[in-house]
């Protein structure tokens, strides 16, 4: 996206100073056909000039809205606004063989998450009965479902508005158009979960912050042998253990064996900062 850069300070050159220049910026989150920019404080008096640019630039994107900051809320939602071109949030994103509906103003999509979705999926066998527990719209499920077809997933979401989307993409990927293969539940998971007779072959905890109030949900329901996808942020200073023993602390109450098969990068998630998955064995 460099060449991006370039092809903007060339087209602004005679309305930015060169400091002002020298801060566009490199690349956009491309959702469907609608861009996500985010610009630096100096940069969002044009925001209006830049995002014109961009619908000159790519005839693939129809409208442009700029991030205005990070999550809020318990549903996790994005703050973004319109800013140019055809103002019709609601997207379908194809990724891997996979559409993804949803609305980019109200729902949260990591792209950066892309490489982990497609690991976890490479893992699972069709015989296996999975719980995902922070399932969104279905990141992780829907790849799963369409890939491998597990014996069954169970697909929690406490968002009312992901959890609609949830189920429209099911439909829309016809992954239950055989059997059901997915599950989707509204509710919190530590609740929900538990309601569940099946017992899980593997758990999904694809949220962050790390989802320490759950580890003991996840003791509860799982199989006498079961793998747990959990994931966190740690400092570059830190090791995995650091995230290990969330779970070895809550295993006093339950005196299982744990072991940590693989820590797994899954991007820099700040300055000396990184997300990443931690693939532990409960035995």
């Amino acid at each position: 996206m460099v060449k991006f850069k370039k092809i903007l300070q060339d087209r602004l050159k005679d309305k930015l100073n060169e400091k002002e220049l020298q801060l566009l910026p490199t690349g956009f989150q491309q959702l469907g056909d609608k861009a996500i920019l985010t610009l630096k404080p100096e940069l969002l008096k044009y925001k209006e000039e830049i995002s014109r640019e961009i619908l000159n630039i790519f005839s693939n994107i129809k409208g442009v809205y700029l991030k205005k900051g990070g999550i809020t809320g318990e549903y996790r939602t994005p703050q973004v606004e319109f800013v140019i071109g055809e103002n019709k949030p609601e997207i379908i994103h194809k990724e891997h063989g996979i559409s993804y509906k949803l609305d980019i103003t109200k729902i949260m999509f990591a792209k950066g998450n892309i490489n982990e979705r497609i690991r976890i999926s490479k893992l699972v066998r069709p015989n296996e009965i999975i719980f995902d527990l922070f399932a969104g719209i279905g990141y992780f499920c829907l790849l799963i479902g369409h890939k491998v077809k597990p014996k069954k997933i169970y697909a929690f979401e406490l968002n009312p508005v992901a959890y609609h989307y949830l189920i429209e993409n099911i439909t829309i990927n016809q992954i239950n158009k055989e059997r059901e293969i997915i599950v989707p539940i509204l509710g919190d998971s530590k609740i929900e979960a538990l309601k569940i007779s099946e017992r899980a072959d593997r758990v999904i905890m694809g949220i962050l912050p790390a989802p320490r109030e759950h580890i003991d949900t996840v003791f509860k329901i799982i199989r006498e042998k079961a793998t747990i996808h959990y994931e966190g942020i740690i400092k570059e200073s830190e090791s995995a253990d650091s995230l290990l023993q969330d779970f070895e602390r809550v295993n006093r109450l339950y005196n299982r064996n744990i072991e940590l098969l693989k820590t797994n990068f899954v991007k820099s998630y700040g300055p000396k900062l990184y997300h990443v998955t931690l693939d532990i064995l409960v035995s």
